[in-house]
């Protein structure tokens, strides 16, 4: 979408999933399919924005790290590193909801991922070396009592749920099935529950 309105800027797309758009390619707009956790093939000091978000589930304390290295690496003399994450937690949230949060932290867990990082990441990009850090949190919220914007957050949970279905399964030690009731059960209290989610946008930059 960025590139089809800013076009005279060149994007660059990374995943370790090949999940990209092909109805829409512009010709400003690349994407390759790599692990950023092992390094990306991209130039030193290439970029002026590295934007991240959506990955804590999948990154350990010493691969934020190394993404986070590699992000610094990349970037020109004054660019923007920018994390877009969430503690995978949801704050008013019912009985079922918590049960099923808790179960995925337990996978976490289980995988030496803590997603409470992402209230440190300001630390560590200190760390690593950029300045002129920010931190913003946004309380956004899940279920139709949040109009559109509610209701588009609530789809994109249970998206992410159904993928790590069996990871649930195995953390909780129960079946596929009995998860399945569960997350069901969730659809009802995003009728019942004003529940939100707190995103934490943290942003800095690289020295010049």
């Amino acid at each position: 979408d960025m590139a089809t309105e800013m076009t005279t800027i060149n994007f660059v797309g990374v995943d370790i999933s090949p999940i990209y758009p092909t109805a829409i390619h512009p010709r400003n707009c690349n994407f390759y399919n790599e692990n950023i956790t092992k390094g990306i093939s991209q130039p030193d000091s290439a970029f002026d924005v590295v934007f991240q978000r959506n990955v804590v589930c999948g990154l350990t304390f010493e691969h934020w790290q190394r993404v986070m290295k590699e992000a610094f690496r990349v970037l020109k003399p004054g660019g923007y590193y920018e994390c877009v994450e969430s503690d995978v937690s949801i704050q008013n949230a019912g009985p079922q909801t918590d049960t099923v949060f808790e179960h995925l932290r337990m996978s976490m867990a289980s995988r030496n991922v803590d997603p409470s990082i992402v209230r440190s990441l300001d630390r560590l990009m200190a760390a690593i070396g950029f300045t002129d850090i920010q931190v913003k949190e946004y309380c956004v919220p899940v279920g139709k009592w949040g109009g559109k914007v509610g209701q588009l957050w609530k789809e994109n949970i249970f998206a992410v749920l159904q993928t790590v279905r069996p990871h649930l399964a195995r953390a909780a030690r129960i079946s596929e099935s009995q998860v399945q009731e569960i997350v069901q059960a969730m659809h009802l209290e995003t009728l019942d529950y004003r529940s939100h989610q707190v995103i934490y946008v943290v942003y800095g930059r690289k020295p010049q």
